[in-house]
């Protein structure tokens, strides 16, 4: 761990000092007007996922503000059910179950059956308590955080939601570009790290031709992206074209791939789809309709590829597409196709893991258990910088394609559960709502989003109504 761990670090003791305190000053003091009413949980949330590119990294990279917020969350909440103040819904203690019994079908497969592991020195006992680590430190957190938001939802409404989110994109905007006036003008890494960038984003060989890559506030360029895309709907309803605009050019300078993928969704979904449909009638259709475009990408990959090797050296298309030329243009380096569905995985990321379940098709029915992908063969992650951490057995893959992540970690069982749960409404969902919720179930495929499914799920799931509103002493 200290190998990754060393290149997200700042080489400047005070900017690193600075950047892993602020997780820690940004917890406090966003738990502090949500407990004297100046914001609400949903507001809490997303304030500090939004401020991911701080992290304590001297213990670890998920140790982010949106980390300490939940750990609190899931004490209190732990608290009152201790004390009875609080209680576990039947369909929500079923999916507090699922990992526990994915971790027993893992556990009889590899005594009964099979054993596909690699235990670096004989680690046999970690394994086993992997997922429990995992369970504690990031599943029961969410879960906290899904009953809070069920214990405040008359507090609560979706165009809060709506409102919190254009309110964060406008102002993380601004961030941006003050970071890339700051990098263009002063050329200095210590102050752009200070204003949230990491270093490995500020190369210029390999970040466009700007030589950066914005990313505001959030963990990771990437992570920006798909917040600006979740975004864009809003602004586009309200009919709001200039600020749709400037989060257009803030999604390009993101040079992200995922950016571009949600807004594909969108597009398909809202204008495509006709109503009334289910949600989960939209989602289907809408990943059917992703896939059906991403094969024929790349069944003409060599004509596109051509195409942009002869403007490769023009500012527009290192922009916008070198990245995604790179994607697909790499089978010979590696000797090994890593497209899928057409659809080019991550050859560090989801790609070993895809291949590891090829190999052992059986774990797709309980999953390899939470937290446990340190222990898949190194052979799978050969060529990649992270070979030797996966002989050590440091690390792990958080995937970033989360519905593939529930299917990798808890197996197809607990992924149908998991999609028959987040993706109900209420009744009198408005349609906009409604397709809001298609769209992030979809955006949850290629982002790492957990938040906002869970959020958008239980407004929907409760339909939420402001408490001045008529209706909101009725029972749920």
């Amino acid at each position: 761990m200290e190998t990754v761990n060393s290149s997200l670090q700042s080489s400047n003791l005070f900017v690193e000092c600075f950047r892993e305190s602020m997780p820690l000053i940004i917890a406090a003091i966003l738990l502090y007007l949500y407990y004297n009413r100046r914001i609400s949980i949903i507001d809490m949330l997303l304030y500090a996922f939004a401020s991911e590119a701080y992290t304590l990294l001297s213990i670890g990279p998920t140790f982010t503000a949106t980390f300490f917020v939940g750990m609190f969350i899931f004490f209190e909440q732990a608290h009152q059910l201790f004390t009875g103040r609080q209680y576990i819904r039947k369909e929500y203690l079923f999916l507090l179950l699922l990992p526990l019994l994915s971790s027993i079908a893992v556990f009889l497969i590899t005594q009964l059956y099979k054993d596909p592991f690699n235990y670096p020195g004989g680690k046999l006992f970690v394994f086993y308590t992997k997922p429990l680590y995992f369970y504690l430190k990031t599943y029961l957190p969410l879960f906290a955080i899904g009953a809070k938001i069920v214990q405040e939802r008359k507090q609560l409404s979706f165009e809060q939601f709506a409102l919190s989110i254009k309110k964060i994109a406008v102002i993380s905007c601004v961030i941006a570009s003050i970071q890339v006036a700051v990098q263009l003008i002063f050329h200095n890494l210590e102050l752009s790290e200070l204003l949230g960038l990491q270093s490995r984003y500020l190369m210029k060989e390999i970040n466009g031709p700007l030589g950066l890559r914005v990313q505001a506030l959030f963990g990771e360029p990437k992570m920006f992206g798909a917040f600006l895309s979740l975004a864009i709907p809003f602004f586009m309803r309200d009919r709001n074209y200039k600020a749709t605009a400037v989060m257009i050019v803030a999604g390009i300078l993101t040079s992200s791939q995922t950016f571009w993928i949600n807004i594909l969704a969108g597009g398909l979904l809202f204008l495509c789809l006709p109503e009334p449909v289910t949600v989960r009638w939209k989602i289907t259709a809408t990943l059917g309709m992703i896939i059906g475009i991403f094969l024929g990408v790349a069944a003409s990959k060599e004509y596109f590829l051509k195409h942009y090797m002869e403007n490769r050296h023009q500012p527009v298309y290192q922009l916008l597409f070198e990245r995604s030329a790179y994607r697909y243009d790499n089978e010979e380096i590696w000797g090994k196709s890593n497209i899928i569905l057409g659809i080019p995985l991550q050859r560090d990321m989801e790609l070993p893991v895809v291949d590891f379940l090829r190999d052992e098709p059986y774990l797709l029915i309980s999953g390899y258990g939470a937290g446990n992908s340190p222990f898949i063969p190194p052979n799978y992650f050969f060529g990649q910088l992270s070979y030797q951490s996966s002989i050590e057995g440091v690390g792990g893959r958080n995937l970033n394609m989360r519905w593939f992540f529930i299917l990798a970690e808890f197996g197809a069982v607990s992924l149908f559960f998991f999609f028959l749960i987040l993706t109900r409404t209420g009744r009198d969902v408005p349609p906009f709502q409604r397709s809001y919720l298609a769209y992030v179930a979809v955006c949850f495929f290629f982002s790492q989003i957990d938040l906002f499914l869970i959020i958008v799920a239980l407004l929907c799931a409760y339909n939420n109504e402001p408490v001045n509103e008529k209706g909101d002493e009725q029972s749920t």
